[in-house]
């Protein structure tokens, strides 16, 4: 793997690490539940759109289809177990896309639907890479803050 990739592997799973600490003692309740604030999430919704994200940019990089449903993901309801084992896949293709990526010169464009906008553009490998990356890192604050808002609820 180049060291540009390698250094986006090292980045999500130190994220990756995190995730399973913060999930794996958490009950159903606390996972489950959204803050009584319009346009919340719950934190199994987040980690799952999270890691279906990642998968998607990766994939849409290498001009892989992947099955996946955008707004399933926010109405998902989830054990510690099964988040651990969706976070633990995302990890495992993760690398494998990054190995498969490290073969492509990372300026090399790809035309990608970004299905939060409903539009079309042009990026490259490079930026998909980096994209997933920042992407993850914001929902993995709110994730962080949302375990926050569940302790502290009256």
């Amino acid at each position: 793997m180049t060291p540009h990739f390698e250094a986006g592997q090292a980045a999500l799973d130190e994220q990756f690490d995190a995730m399973v600490a913060l999930l794996a003692p958490l009950d159903a309740d606390c996972l489950n539940w959204r803050p009584p604030v319009e346009d919340t999430n719950s934190i199994a919704a987040m980690v799952t759109h999270t890691c279906g994200a990642i998968d998607s940019w990766l994939a849409r990089a290498l001009v892989e289809t992947i099955e996946r449903n955008r707004d399933a993901e926010f109405a998902i309801r989830a054990d510690a177990a099964g988040l651990v084992e969706r976070v633990e896949r995302c990890r495992a293709e993760t690398r494998r896309r990054l190995e498969e990526l490290s073969q492509i010169d990372p300026p090399t464009m790809r035309a990608v639907r970004r299905l939060s906008r409903g539009e079309d553009q042009q990026v490259t490998i490079a930026w998909c890479v980096e994209h997933a990356i920042v992407h993850a890192g914001e929902h993995w604050g709110q994730i962080q803050l949302t375990r926050q808002l569940f302790e502290a609820r009256a």
